[in-house]
């Protein structure tokens, strides 16, 4: 079985819930943060069917989804481990929501069981959130391994395949920790698998509530195992989402009798378990002596896929990476030994398919986001990418939704649990508006993810990947979401963006005119001058790109006194209006000598001069005047 995307299975819009809700295959949209409808009606659920059918697989996606929107909110604030940012709940949510809209509309004939987990593995892998959405994604891998070639799952081969998903989960993470969501795996394993062998035959209902109940019982020694969550005296909210999932993996195999609902029961016994909790605010993720696991720092997450081909270019190890692990975890543990070197919550999922063809997905909490981004190229070059892109080239591998995000510091989080039953409509979003910044240049992601907007790093050639907006767009967690494309967007693809994104709940999309890589900086560095308050900088952002005048210089080839002199006569072009900062972004290949004058020029106009590098090749400068002659953007360019 293929499990990467562009496989058997059709990859389906990212801003469309696909199930069989309706037969005509048309969206069924729902709230960012309320439940999606209903994937299977309780009435066409096999009362305690002896096998899982594609029915049964359907129900179950549907059915998770549903749990993890009603505990989403919960489950982030009880997120202490690898970081205290609040997310897991809502990274789960998310993960699966993707990985059952990879599921076929309308009933799929000819589709068995293992064809739909194949699907639902797939999406999960390409729509994973995080650390615990990336594990979740590998989990379902692990499953759909296992189970790929049965149209039906007996209880006996449901505990190996819940077995299998355990090992391949914790196989894909470099560093496990005890009382996580890999530990919940394992006791579910066990107990999956003492529940088929203590009774031949076992239903897949037993076997199912068997694993529920291990996991229940790991996740409840989690605070006892890990010393970042007895710090907190709170539970892994990791474990706790894979117990919902599990329970409604119960639900579709099992029978509702007398009007009991069995998903609002698990719902409400993870709700209790969580009852009474308050997470130490800003809590290190670190844990202490005895442990498997060390402190997770990093100030960023960064996360990515690489897609090509699964056979390596170069012999194992020639990037530098430790020896490769056998099986189809060989190629990824290449990857996850250079991020282990450079950050901590690594973890990489995905690995070979059929037809020469491979998907990861990685995830890394760093202080070095571009090493991160580098040992990924390095990895895409050892599957068969062509080094150096950001962006899967047409025909070849590579890296993809390459994002990053700032994570909290000490002090940003801590919230007292709210158990009660509410309504989770918006769950997860703030109050003011989200910051999505996209460039082409990558020594500028860190000080963009600093000011607060999630980063989307891409080719400088070719138009930007819709759905990779998409995915960074409902990363944002906001129903508000102020766009800088550092490109100028066709308006037919905002408008069909706009349509996908209120489908996740983001109902108004700002696109700010940011047109370059520049105007994308002198935004989000107005925007940090301002107090933290998200709309304020919004603001900030939008009043800067009102009254920036830009100019542009090709200095290729160029002498660098030669060069000097163009980019002088630029500057003094800018400056016959009164200015009070410039900022000048320079590809990396254009030469000091060639910049060195422009400070001075810049002073003696009474302005300061701020010189960033752009982080990629080429001998591009482009040049920004701010001041109190707010006006219309007056860009021009100087070809030399």
């Amino acid at each position: 079985m293929d499990l990467r995307v562009g496989g058997s299975a059709p990859a389906p819009r990212s801003g469309d819930y696909r199930g069989p809700d309706d037969p005509t295959g048309r969206p069924a949209r729902r709230p960012y943060g309320g439940p999606p409808p209903s994937a299977r009606s309780r009435s066409d659920v096999s009362p305690g069917a002896d096998v899982v059918d594609a029915a049964v697989v359907v129900a179950w996606g549907g059915a998770a989804v549903r749990a993890l929107a009603a505990a989403r909110e919960p489950l982030d604030r009880v997120n202490v481990f690898p970081v205290a940012d609040s997310d897991t709940g809502t990274n789960m949510y998310l993960t699966l929501l993707d990985a059952v809209r990879a599921l076929p509309a309308g009933r799929a004939p000819g589709s068995g069981a293992g064809d739909l987990l194949v699907r639902l593995a797939r999406g999960a892998l390409v729509g994973a959130r995080g650390n615990s959405g990336v594990i979740l994604s590998e989990y379902l891998r692990g499953l759909a391994l296992e189970l790929a070639e049965r149209p039906v799952v007996p209880g006996d081969a449901l505990a190996a395949g819940l077995d299998r998903a355990a090992r391949t989960a914790r196989g894909a993470v470099a560093r496990p920790a005890p009382g996580t969501i890999l530990t919940a795996a394992d006791a579910a394993a066990r107990a999956a698998l003492t529940a088929a062998r203590t009774a031949p035959g076992a239903t897949p209902a037993t076997v199912a509530a068997a694993a529920r109940d291990g996991a229940r019982a790991a996740a409840l020694r989690s605070t006892g195992e890990l010393d970042v969550l007895a710090r907190a005296q709170v539970l892994d909210a990791g474990a706790l989402g894979l117990v919902l999932v599990l329970g409604a993996l119960v639900e579709a195999v099992g029978r509702a009798e007398d009007g009991h609902d069995p998903a609002g029961a698990g719902v409400s016994d993870v709700l209790g378990m969580m009852s009474g909790m308050v997470p130490v605010p800003g809590s290190s993720a670190g844990t202490g002596a005895g442990t498997e696991g060390v402190h997770e720092g990093g100030e960023f997450e960064v996360m990515y896929v690489v897609d090509g081909p699964a056979a390596p270019s170069r012999a194992p190890g020639a990037s530098g990476a430790a020896a490769p692990a056998t099986g189809d975890d060989a190629l990824a543990e290449h990857l996850r030994a250079d991020l282990a070197r450079i950050g901590d919550s690594v973890v990489v999922v995905g690995g070979p398919g059929q037809g020469g063809s491979g998907l990861w997905q990685a995830h890394v909490h760093t202080d070095h986001p571009m090493a991160a981004v580098a040992a990924g190229r390095a990895f895409a070059a050892d599957v068969g990418g062509p080094p150096g892109s950001a962006s899967r080239p047409a025909g070849g591998g590579g890296l993809r939704q390459v994002r990053v995000r700032h994570l909290p510091g000490p002090g940003d989080r801590g919230a007292v649990v709210d158990a009660r039953p509410h309504d989770h409509a918006g769950a997860g979003q703030d109050d003011g508006p989200g910051l999505v910044a996209v460039t082409t240049a990558p020594a500028l992601v860190a000080d963009l993810a600093r000011a607060g907007a999630v980063v989307l790093l891409r080719d400088a050639v070719g138009p930007v990947d819709r759905a990779a907006l998409h995915r960074v767009a409902v990363d944002a967690r906001a129903a508000h979401v102020a766009l800088l494309a550092g490109t100028d967007l066709p308006a037919d693809d905002v408008e069909a963006l706009r349509g996908t994104l209120r489908g996740d709940g983001v109902t108004t999309l700002d696109v700010l005119p940011a047109p370059t890589d520049l105007h994308v900086a002198v935004a989000l560095a107005a925007a940090q001058l301002v107090e933290p308050e998200p709309r304020r900088r919004v603001d900030a952002a939008r009043f800067a790109l009102a009254g920036v005048r830009t100019a542009q210089a090709r200095t290729t080839g160029l002498p660098a006194a030669e060069a000097a002199t163009v980019l002088g006569g630029l500057l003094a072009r800018l400056l016959t209006r009164r200015a009070e900062l410039v900022t000048v972004l320079a590809d990396d290949d254009v030469p000091d000598a060639a910049l060195d004058d422009l400070p001075g020029h810049a002073a003696r106009a009474g302005a300061e001069l701020v010189l960033l590098r752009s982080g990629r090749a080429g001998g591009a400068v482009a040049l920004a005047a701010e001041g109190p002659d707010e006006g219309r953007d007056a860009a021009e360019e100087v070809v030399a």
